[in-house]
């Protein structure tokens, strides 16, 4: 993740961004009215193909998708999404119900699998684990306070350190010295499961030559230019 120059806007707390993926148009408005009901912003298409394109402007933290769809299923769509935003969390859904299709969808790497008629509680409870877990920052809890800019792309780049702080993979920050570097590290671990944890900022240019690696204990939050900045785990 590379970051550019410096900007300026008063950061904004947001709602958590849902799109809904299904052929079917009267349980896909089903399922829209419900979420918004909620306060969720909801994204509703028909095809994986506008799923994926839609990913790429609205930026979801939750994806749902039906399982059975022409051309790409739910499955399918799965995997795309794994590959391009790894993080994302992805619900599947289904009028088959099968053990079978249960255990696929979780294998790989589903994070739930509602069975058609989808009850509202039970895809409520599962909208709101899933947004925990993938780290999502409500309301109360602005990740990002010290960080203001009013770049598209620097929107995109929170949006995906916001998407990979709930999970425990290592994020590698790039960028020239004076861009944030160090700022956005603390701002993954203050949107992260992590957050109650200590960080731990490092001065790599003072470090011994040969130190060429991040900490390999635990998760981190490594940023490189130049001259090294952080780490946190």
């Amino acid at each position: 993740m590379t970051l550019g120059t410096r900007d300026s806007l008063t950061p904004q707390k947001r709602k958590a961004r849902i799109l809904v993926v299904d052929d079917d148009p009267g349980l896909l408005r089903l399922l829209t009215i419900r979420l918004r009901a909620e306060n969720y912003e909801v994204e509703a298409v028909e095809s994986a193909a506008a799923a994926l394109a839609a990913c790429v402007r609205f930026r979801p933290d939750l994806v749902i998708t039906d399982l059975r769809m022409d051309q790409m299923d739910g499955i399918g769509l799965l995997k795309e999404l794994q590959s391009r935003w790894p993080g994302l969390r992805v619900i599947i859904l289904t009028a088959h119900g099968t053990i079978p299709d249960a255990v696929h969808a979780t294998q790989s790497g589903a994070f739930g699998f509602l069975t058609k008629p989808v009850d509202k509680q039970e895809l409520l409870d599962h909208v709101q684990k899933a947004l925990k877990v993938s780290g999502f920052a409500h309301v109360d809890e602005d990740w990002r306070a010290n960080i203001i800019t009013r770049n598209p792309l620097m929107e995109d780049k929170l949006a995906q350190a916001n998407m990979v702080a709930g999970t425990d993979a290592r994020v590698l920050l790039t960028g020239e010295s004076g861009t944030g570097k160090e700022l956005l590290a603390r701002a993954i671990h203050e949107a992260s499961p992590r957050r109650n944890k200590p960080f731990v900022a490092i001065n790599c240019s003072a470090m011994a030559e040969n130190f060429s690696k991040p900490p390999t204990a635990g998760p981190c939050c490594w940023s490189r230019s130049a001259t090294c900045r952080c780490a946190c785990k």
